[in-house]
């Protein structure tokens, strides 16, 4: 069995809501052909421009196409149709329900870990999904990408995500000295799932560049400690290694920009900022239940210290911790 895989993330910079990094696999079951462009083997269902005059699926780096708050369209309609017809095309292949009801149904699915107990979780709704589709139209959009796999020889084998809120990824910097080992504490566990998940397949996961970092050699020997881990090569562009533990490999490639050369990365990219931002959905809901008026935040540096020093006061009686909260790297 051959797998290619991607790893990316969403919400590494902000001040505020968790840092989310996520992982699709997929399964090629022609083990000789080119798994490199999938965008090419998939496009009559899928494309990079998020208006496509054939209506078919958008999926890129979320950055491209997170559409404005100030826009009159959904700023989420793209993120949610990508993440969303994929989670759809591999459940409905698996004879489930094609698209989760609800934020929760969808975490209970792809996350690695339970939610957190934390107030604006626990005493807030969780969203009706989709936020910004039909659901009958996303279900045609997750049969068309279905159907597009099957004749590409190509199956959607599933989606994972750490969700590390603020006062783990707290713990896990200053236990490291560093809030990229945060990032790399994510991505090893994702890593770590993959490989036990399929412990016979030949695994290709590649995954965007940390920072700078070019070299991944130890990290992989201590997520990996049984298995015999070689360099295949190290630049500035891109860091290339190869595991082996009993019958399967599993090579996984460091690369600058992999989200515009892997459809997983891009895939993970889109379905990482959709989870991201259904949970600053339910912070933002949260306080401005408490303070009516409260302009809502997206939690990054600047804005987020403006909503903290206006909900500050709020913390106490509203029983949040702020270590739970905010950021200290």
């Amino acid at each position: 069995m051959r797998i290619v895989a991607g790893m990316d993330e969403a919400g590494y910079g902000p001040l505020l809501g968790p840092l989310v990094v996520c992982c699709w696999a997929i399964e090629v079951r022609d083990a000789d052909s080119d798994a490199t462009d999938l965008w090419s083997r998939l496009a009559t269902a899928v494309c990079r421009r998020p208006n496509d005059k054939k209506g078919r699926i958008a999926i890129d780096d979320s950055k491209t196409l997170k559409g404005s708050k100030d826009a009159a369209a959904h700023p989420l309609r793209h993120l949610e149709r990508g993440a969303l017809a994929a989670l759809g095309a591999m459940l409905a292949g698996e004879g489930g329900v094609p698209i989760p009801e609800t934020e929760d149904a969808l975490l209970q699915r792809v996350s690695l870990d339970a939610a957190p107990s934390l107030p604006w979780y626990a005493h807030t709704a969780p969203a009706a999904l989709p936020l910004c589709h039909e659901r009958d139209a996303l279900a045609l959009a997750a049969n068309r990408l279905r159907v597009a796999c099957d004749h590409a020889g190509l199956r959607l084998l599933g989606c994972r995500a750490v969700m590390v809120e603020p006062q783990e990824l707290n713990r896990i910097a200053g236990a490291a000295g560093s809030k990229g080992a945060v990032n790399g504490w994510a991505a090893m566990r994702l890593a770590c799932k993959l490989r036990a998940t399929h412990p016979d397949a030949d695994i290709d996961l590649a995954c965007d560049r940390h920072g700078g970092r070019t070299r991944y050699r130890e990290e992989l020997a201590r997520a990996f400690p049984d298995a015999m881990v070689r360099v295949l090569g190290e630049s500035e562009q891109a860091s290339h290694y190869e595991l082996r533990e009993g019958r399967g490999s599993l090579r996984v490639h460091f690369e600058t920009e992999a989200d515009a050369r892997h459809l997983p990365v891009a895939l993970s990219s889109m379905t990482a900022k959709y989870l991201r931002e259904l949970r600053m959905a339910r912070l933002n809901a949260f306080f401005a239940e408490r303070l009516p008026g409260l302009a809502p935040t997206a939690g990054y540096v600047q804005d987020g210290r403006r909503f903290l020093a206006e909900i500050e006061p709020l913390l106490a009686s509203a029983g949040v911790q702020r270590d739970a909260l905010v950021r200290a790297v």
